[in-house]
């Protein structure tokens, strides 16, 4: 991992000089705050969080002795796997015992925590002038739409993105410059290689690289019934031009368009890359594929962003580090660019004992050193500044990153979004099993979430 205290000293310098500018515009106010102030009251208070272990979380780990050393606070992190962590808060929000003062979850489970009251919105926080670092403007310093999306809810602010998550293909860029499988390719398929630009051309280089006599593969799929499958089959739902609901924002309800015929031909199409993916293929999920290509099995995927560090960077962990390209996911033919975004949000529990404490820590992890340190270290900023920063751009996968974030199409937050992603689950799953044809298994789908959702969800694609 990149060294984060040498990191954060560079870091420093320059944002020493943004923050001093900013004080100057905003006078004594700014001048008067400071975090060891704010934290006076709550010194010797212990937080704690819960969540998946993966670098993000890694990385907030060694830099949260900073925040404690200048506050008294005392900040504990459990870390789990991805299900375990997700059962750890369902057991505590629903208990309301309060053993968790801040919380790590993906967005699509906001509206269900809010109509649950297990949560409580930060804008009383973000109010009291106590608490409220003048430098902290998040109206300003993040990704408005991306805000907006995974951490407000009926136009309340609930958090702050702890990870802007975005799906995005993964290549093998040693490969796709190797003169021989240049010249093997055009030949036989008429163009030139390179990066994906549509699914067709997907679909030619998938083939090209598939040698499984070789251990090789021309992709990966995740097609275990797992949360896995439903969340990369919505980059080619999204890109073949279908949605699940005709919604314009993550908190609006609306009718169900999951059977269109875009959506039944995206799930026709990500079935078809069985053929060049693994014979266990449907045994998969993320740590799966993402072992493949560590170990350099798998030629491209469509993978996220938080688990690209390791594949990418990481030389230790990884035999294709530096030899990894990324791009956005294709869209369909002359169809527009779209991104499958999910972004994890930092969440105060309404059982929390200890919300301003959790506040303040929250606030401060949001600041542009932190950020700049964690998203270094494996982390997805929502913050542009800090896509901008020279150590930021030099990140291989910093582009494909930012051009997803730019086409990014919401998801449900509704509160029933956790049951419309296991209805598609069940229903993805037992397609590619070859249980019922995709049509079938996205009528029923669509059904049931009609059925779910109720007078705000009519079928658009009657089914007979």
């Amino acid at each position: 991992m990149i060294d984060i205290s040498s990191v954060g000293r560079i870091v420093r310098s320059s944002a020493t000089v943004a923050v001093v500018g900013l004080m100057a515009l905003q006078g004594t106010e700014a001048l008067a705050w400071s975090i060891e102030e704010a934290a006076a009251p709550y010194r010797g208070t212990t937080i704690r969080t819960v969540g998946e272990a993966l670098p993000p979380l890694e990385a907030m780990a060694e830099l949260k002795s900073e925040f404690e050393s200048r506050t008294g606070i005392t900040v504990e992190i459990e870390m789990y796997e991805h299900s375990e962590a997700v059962n750890k808060v369902m057991l505590d929000l629903n208990s309301r015992r309060g053993r968790y003062d801040f919380i790590l979850q993906p967005h699509r489970e906001l509206g269900r925590f809010v109509a649950n009251g297990h949560l409580q919105s930060v804008e009383g926080f973000m109010s009291n002038e106590d608490l409220r670092d003048p430098s902290f403007m998040p109206e300003e310093q993040l990704y408005q739409g991306l805000w907006k999306e995974i951490s407000w809810y009926e136009g309340q602010v609930y958090g702050f993105p702890f990870t802007a998550l975005t799906m995005y293909m993964w290549y093998r860029d040693d490969l796709l410059n190797d003169p021989d499988e240049r010249a093997g390719f055009e030949a036989k398929y008429g163009y030139e290689l390179r990066p994906a630009t549509t699914w067709q051309e997907y679909t030619d280089i998938a083939e090209w690289f598939h040698r499984p006599d070789e251990g090789f593969y021309g992709t990966a799929l995740q097609g275990k019934r797992h949360e896995a499958l439903w969340y990369e089959w919505l980059n080619f739902l999204y890109s073949f031009g279908g949605d699940m609901l005709e919604a314009n924002s993550g908190s609006e309800c609306g009718p169900v368009v999951v059977n269109s015929p875009e959506a039944v031909a995206s799930l026709e199409y990500y079935k078809s890359l069985l053929a060049y993916s693994p014979a266990d293929s449907l045994n998969y999920t993320w740590d799966e594929v993402m072992a493949l290509m560590q170990q350099g099995k798998v030629y491209q995927m469509i993978m996220w962003n938080d688990a690209t560090y390791a594949v990418a960077e990481d030389h230790e962990a990884s035999t294709v580090a530096g030899k990894m390209g990324f791009d956005i996911v294709p869209p369909q033919e002359n169809g527009e660019a779209v991104g499958q975004v999910e972004g994890w949000t930092y969440l105060i529990p309404a059982g929390s004992k200890n919300q301003e404490a959790a506040y303040l820590f929250i606030q401060w992890m949001m600041e542009e050193t932190q950020q700049l340190n964690q998203h270094l270290n494996g982390g997805a900023t929502a913050r542009p500044d800090v896509y901008a920063h020279p150590d930021v751009q030099a990140i291989s996968y910093s582009q494909a990153s930012m051009d997803t974030n730019a086409a990014a199409r919401p998801k449900p937050t509704i509160p029933e979004s956790p049951q419309i992603t296991d209805i598609l689950v069940r229903e993805l799953s037992i397609y590619l099993s070859d249980g019922k044809s995709a049509q079938q298994a996205l009528d029923d789908a669509a059904v049931e979430m009609s059925e779910l959702l109720g007078d705000c969800a009519p079928l658009k694609f009657p089914v007979e």
